[in-house]
């Protein structure tokens, strides 16, 4: 019987595939994936882009939301559907102070919009604006406004609750 993959195996095996094949890889004229400190991989401008251009397409799988459990590259496209985004649309990293805006385009069809100029080699970043729940993550955007989690700015204060709480269950 075989043996289910542990981490660590798990982490060199995933190591090896992106060698090999470039699965989470993505260049053309426009963006490009590659690291990005701490956040993992992030989406680079491969060019420069003007406030208000149309700078990414996120396209991927449509979901129900009533049978998705969720991962944390899903975007909520209304109420009863959440977008699955491919790559490079999946790697765009949250930043509190955004040079992008994610917009609908289209009944199923989101987009991201420069809000500033963009130059080449700079990460595409946007608010991913959270709602405050217990998983959510600390944010290390690192910029001036940083709101210190990975939320809306109207939610940090749910969130500071929320983090008070964890607190005292973890003495507990």
């Amino acid at each position: 019987m075989m043996q289910p993959l542990s981490k660590k195996r798990r982490t060199k095996l995933q190591k090896k595939l992106e060698k090999l094949y470039g699965y989470r890889s993505y260049s053309d004229d426009d963006v490009e994936v590659h690291a990005s400190g701490e956040a993992g991989l992030g989406v680079f401008a491969a060019r420069q882009f003007l406030p208000g251009e149309l700078v990414l397409e996120v396209d991927g799988q449509l979901l129900r939301q009533k049978d998705y459990n969720a991962s944390s590259y899903v975007m909520e496209l209304n109420t009863k559907w959440y977008l699955e985004p491919s790559i490079p649309g999946a790697f765009v990293n949250h930043s509190c102070s955004p040079n992008m805006e994610l917009v609908e385009m289209a009944k199923y069809t989101l987009g991201f919009v420069a809000l500033v100029n963009i130059e080449p080699g700079s990460e595409l970043v946007f608010d991913y604006q959270w709602p405050a729940l217990d998983w959510i993550p600390r944010c290390h955007c690192g910029a001036f406004n940083c709101r210190g989690w990975v939320v809306a700015a109207d939610q940090v204060d749910k969130m500071k609750k929320i983090e008070k709480r964890q607190a005292r269950k973890a003495k507990q």
